[in-house]
């Protein structure tokens, strides 16, 4: 018989639990609840704890509680916890990072929030436990990635499955309540496309660079030309961006018609996608003749697009306002503008007639202010111009999620699913 005990206090409805599961283990199946009834109990008692008021009404009823309950109360509520919304804990906007190890360790979280720095950052340890907790606010919809630090080593979060693939490595992705997975990056059981992997040789450089050609699933079977994207950083964009399921995706939807991709490598990103006009002449005078030839592209600017992200997304905005005759539509993600003259060129330059789509997130600061101004400056001379913020970071969990904003922008699908060239 569990002995009397006051249920008024948080900490007690919890150690109620704990005896429960303890006399439940210990008496025969006739005489009490099962194992799981005593463990749903506790998980029960748990679970209105914290629904009680918050996070931190738990940690106080841990402190509360006797030395020999603390730990088991801590492992019933990372349970719980985890069954509920998952691990980091989310509870409105309210995100709390967990972490378990022995007492000694040394935990820090660096992340897009953090600007990838976790210094000031550490965990607090919850006394008489292995727990290691921080508490953070963000916006209801926000997308974050984030490692954590654990005596130095910067590791995934070992309580969160959930990943996101990054050009340094995956990272965990931290989700708030109200964000919305992307659904066209997953795997549909429809048409898909055929990617093709090549390699393009230049003579204004006089350099060998891979190519990947995605052309749509009835390309073999039409006599039709098609729409082009150009896409700066092609490999990642196809691996980290997931741009292949993207494209399937919107042309199964009929969100878009069926179009051409091209995934272009850079060889020296640095340099190539930092003004360099030789290499930009490159592009549009040799590599997009070359796709053209071989390939049945609508050659009309408005159906042809380039797009890329930061230093891609720059690089992007520079084509479209230097070859206005070659790109017509401009997708710049995160665009790295602070560096560089490119908002000064378009203030000065007269209205062109592209369509040009910009994002940013608020987690990358330099780059959405940046971007803030140079849509202004864009808005307020009547180009024609997409802006979209989103609470993220600069990060290919939000680059990929996002493609489809510019292709709808570009190229809405309003009668046929096939354009006749």
């Amino acid at each position: 018989m569990l002995p009397k005990i006051d249920l008024s206090r948080p900490a007690n409805l919890i150690i109620v639990g704990l005896l429960f599961l303890q006399s439940c283990w210990m008496a025969p199946e006739s005489q009490g609840p099962t194992i799981p009834e005593a463990a749903e109990f506790l998980a029960t008692k748990v679970r209105q704890t914290v629904e009680s008021g918050t996070f931190e009404n738990f940690i106080t009823s841990v402190y509360q509680a006797p030395a020999d309950q603390k730990q088991a109360m801590v492992d019933s509520f990372l349970l719980w916890a985890d069954s509920l919304t998952g691990i980091p804990f989310v509870e409105d906007t309210t995100a709390v990072f967990l972490y378990t190890n022995s007492p000694t360790a040394e935990v820090a979280v660096a992340g897009d929030f953090t600007g990838w720095d976790p210094t000031d950052h550490t965990f607090n340890q919850l006394t008489g436990t292995n727990l290691f907790y921080a508490v953070y606010t963000f916006e209801i919809d926000a997308r974050l990635d984030y490692k954590l630090v654990v005596n130095g080593n910067w590791i995934l979060d070992p309580l969160n499955p959930h990943t996101c693939a990054g050009g340094y490595g995956p990272n965990s992705e931290l989700s708030m309540g109200s964000y919305i997975q992307p659904e066209e990056i997953q795997a549909f059981d429809f048409p898909h496309g055929r990617i093709t992997s090549t390699t393009f040789s230049d003579t204004t450089l006089g350099r060998t660079r891979s190519v990947r050609i995605y052309t749509p699933p009835e390309y073999d079977d039409t006599g039709v030309s098609y729409r082009s994207i150009y896409f700066h950083d092609g490999s990642e964009y196809v691996s980290l961006g997931y741009a292949a399921n993207v494209l399937d995706y919107l042309i199964a939807t009929e969100a878009i018609p069926p179009i051409i991709g091209v995934f272009v490598d850079p060889t020296n990103r640095n340099e190539e996608y930092s003004y360099d006009y030789d290499f930009m002449e490159m592009f549009v005078n040799e590599l997009v003749p070359w796709i053209d030839t071989d390939y049945r592209t609508m050659n009309d600017p408005q159906y042809r697009a380039i797009a890329g992200v930061s230093l891609g997304g720059l690089t992007s905005l520079l084509f479209t306002i230097q070859h206005p005759e070659v790109f017509g539509n401009c997708g710049a993600y995160s665009p790295a503008i602070w560096f560089g003259d490119i908002i000064e060129q378009y203030e000065d330059q007269s209205v062109l007639p592209v369509k040009i789509f910009m994002d940013a997130g608020t987690y990358e600061p330099s780059i959405y202010n940046s971007s803030s101004n140079l849509y202004n400056i864009l808005e307020s001379n009547s180009w024609n111009t997409q802006w979209m913020i989103w609470h993220e970071g600069h990060s290919w969990g939000a680059w990929r999620a996002h493609l489809d904003e510019a292709l709808k922008y570009f190229w809405p699908l309003n009668t046929s699913s096939i354009d006749e060239g």
